[in-house]
């Protein structure tokens, strides 16, 4: 999670954007945040805490059915332990309306997807890249690299 986060840090630093306005706290985030650090990032990181929030939504998918095909080469997805960081039981099923991604255990790589399988069902969600959601997120803000 630390690397993640510093991951993130870096991007957005690099980014040079000042921010002045209060970010709000997507209540979602107490599953993996306390409430202590999470103020401390409404106050300290607000660019942060705002691209923590646009993942809660934008950092995920179900994959197509043409991906179901691997799905024998795919991990499970995993809850993780709110205490501890670690991986806890697995995710039998999820509502999609009802996905929170920061109860779950999973990586992230900075320049490709993965994918996990959900308990035994056919479901298989998907994580962009950290590199895409930052792309992703800089575009809302009207930013490019190019």
């Amino acid at each position: 999670m630390k690397k993640k986060f510093n991951i993130m840090l870096i991007i957005l630093t690099m980014s040079g954007i000042g921010y002045a306005q209060t970010v709000q706290i997507d209540p979602r985030l107490e599953k993996a945040y306390s409430a202590e650090h999470l103020q401390r990032m409404q106050k300290e990181t607000p660019l942060i805490l705002e691209l923590l929030n646009y993942e809660l939504d934008h950092s995920w998918y179900i994959a197509e059915p043409e991906m179901q095909q691997k799905i024998d080469d795919m991990e499970y997805l995993y809850y993780k332990d709110p205490e501890t960081g670690e991986r806890a039981e697995m995710v039998e099923k999820i509502e999609l309306g009802e996905v929170n991604i920061a109860e779950f255990y999973y990586e992230r790589p900075f320049d490709r997807r993965i994918f996990y399988r959900v308990g035994k069902t056919n479901t298989i969600i998907g994580f962009y890249s950290n590199k895409e959601i930052s792309e992703m997120y800089n575009a809302t803000k009207g930013y490019s690299y190019e």
